[in-house]
């Protein structure tokens, strides 16, 4: 691993440490209702931790990548990825909570918004480290690259409404968690997979 992974791996993780702090303490009151336990204190220490961590995690892929190159890769898109849904979390828990809006057409706009935001994000990362694909930006990959995040888009969003519309909160979980929280996440766990062999086998491939 070389110093610029070490360098930017930390500075993820530093990053992905500060969004959560954000989108938890714009759950704090139903997380504090929910679990009693639950407290900001326990987040707080997150830019720090977090970072190592992800260093930790990096130096262990970086091993085992030197004989499974993807594992590597997956490694970073990982990371990457845990940025991207803090984006996207902390961009949609804002517009919900300035708006008061948690369900409905608006809800899918706003999921819409926050996660085209995480896209962005997304592809400067992947393209310049996850899969180190050169220094200049293309047009037509960038074009191919939305594309393909477009679909992983319909299946985000359309898991994340579906979750919140149709389905509505399970398990006694709050409105606003449900909305905020367990119904995106699982919204992006859907598309994680296609999401990673798109990139890696069609947008960036080598």
């Amino acid at each position: 691993m070389t110093k610029k992974d070490l360098f930017l791996g930390l500075l993820l993780g530093f990053l992905i440490g500060i969004l959560a702090i954000a989108v938890f303490k714009n759950l704090e009151a139903d997380l504090a209702e929910k679990f009693a336990w639950f407290s900001l204190k326990f987040i707080y220490p997150f830019p720090i931790i977090i970072p190592i961590l992800v260093v930790i995690g990096l130096s262990i892929a970086n091993i085992l990548g030197k004989k499974l190159k993807f594992i590597w890769q997956l490694a970073k898109f990982v990371v990457v990825g845990a940025l991207n849904t803090f984006i996207d979390l902390g961009i949609l828990g804002f517009l919900m909570w300035i708006t008061g809006i948690e369900k409905g057409g608006l809800y899918g706009l706003f999921k819409f918004i926050s996660f085209s935001c995480a896209a962005t994000n997304s592809y400067f990362w992947n393209k310049f480290w996850t899969f180190e694909k050169g220094t200049q930006l293309k047009g037509k990959e960038f074009a191919g690259f939305y594309f393909v995040t477009g679909i992983g888009a319909l299946i985000n969003v359309g898991v994340a409404v579906f979750l919140v519309n149709v389905v509505g909160p399970q398990f006694h979980i709050a409105p606003t968690i449900w909305a905020g929280g367990v119904a995106p996440i699982i919204g992006v766990l859907c598309g994680f997979i296609w999401n990673f062999l798109s990139y890696k086998f069609f947008i960036f491939k080598k």
